[in-house]
């Protein structure tokens, strides 16, 4: 009778074992992935959604001006605006076990282990990573790191006559720092601010291995961190992260790095389906899980609070 039974068997244990595996598995955080910290998530879109309008705006034109009283010639702002359309996708990853297993666990009392479950939560945080960042090319999808929306710049050539790090002296790489930042305060006419920049993994470990001369214990990057345009105008700190995919990103397939602010009117990215567990199901002698999400691209929504530094 148990052999007879077994699959009918295994698949309610397995569905009722999802009801303790999946609750400690979506409450799990993955700090290796930065892109709850670096891009704004919005996940307020409808689920079933299939495109997503935004608009993209550019500076601001206008000013305010005294009158009269009695006057009616009052100045108004207005702005540039491009509208956009962020198309959402529909993404699968799942797990699964055997009729083996689970009639092994069912008989024993043995619980299921969640590693099957926490590597496929494991991949839905990788795709959204790679997505926010570098984007997904065969959707046509750019990410924040390499979006043609961003203006580029292209780094400065130093004493030595190159323009990479490692043979700039300090000075000069922080002035490419705080030219980047300092070009989207002026060009903006002081509306926009940067208060993020990415570089490479391979330029922050420069930064942080780099003293500013051999008798100093400070080095590179921390010196920046408190020398920097941004935090002297605003009192506030920079901050620096790494992110993969910049080692090529720039122009020529160089090195680039990123400033801009890091709020959600400037960049933000619509997961109007974060990832949602199916009821278990049989195939054979298999029994999955399916898991399902929706995306969207990362939307840039005020260009002219980012550039890119190319070169570096």
């Amino acid at each position: 009778m148990f052999v007879n039974d077994a699959p009918a068997l295994a698949l309610n244990f397995l569905r009722t074992a999802q009801n303790y595996i999946e609750p400690g598995i979506y409450a799990r955080a993955y700090p290796d992935f930065q892109y709850r910290e670096l891009v704004p998530v919005d996940n307020s879109a409808p689920e079933w959604t299939t495109a997503i309008d935004f608009f993209s705006m550019g500076d601001d034109v206008g000013e305010a001006r005294e009158f009269a009283p009695d006057g009616d010639d009052i100045n108004f702002v207005d702005f540039k605006l491009d509208k956009g359309s962020s198309r959402v996708v529909m993404v699968g990853i799942g797990y699964r076990y055997n009729l083996q297993e689970l009639a092994h666990a069912q008989a024993y009392g043995i619980r299921l282990k969640d590693e099957r479950a926490d590597a496929a939560r494991r991949k839905y945080e990788q795709f959204i990573d790679n997505l926010a960042f570098v984007g997904r090319p065969k959707l046509g999808m750019a990410g924040l790191i390499n979006t043609t929306s961003i203006t580029a710049l292209t780094a400065a050539n130093g004493a030595a006559g190159t323009a990479t790090w490692p043979t700039k002296t300090p000075d000069e790489v922080v002035a490419d720092f705080n030219r980047v930042l300092g070009v989207i305060f002026t060009e903006s006419n002081g509306i926009e601010t940067a208060d993020t920049v990415l570089i490479s993994q391979d330029r922050y470990n420069y930064l942080i291995g780099r003293r500013l001369d051999p008798t100093s214990e400070t080095n590179l990057l921390d010196y920046i961190l408190r020398a920097n345009v941004y935090t002297a105008r605003t009192g506030r700190p920079l901050t620096i992260r790494a992110v993969f995919g910049l080692e090529t990103a720039g122009a020529g397939g160089t090195q680039r790095m990123m400033a801009y602010r890091r709020t959600p009117d400037v960049v933000k990215m619509h997961v109007p389906m974060p990832l949602r567990w199916l009821q278990a199901e049989q195939r054979l002698l298999k029994f999955e899980v399916p898991g399902i999400f929706r995306t969207g691209g990362v939307e840039v929504r005020r260009p002219g609070a980012a550039r890119y530094l190319d070169g570096i």
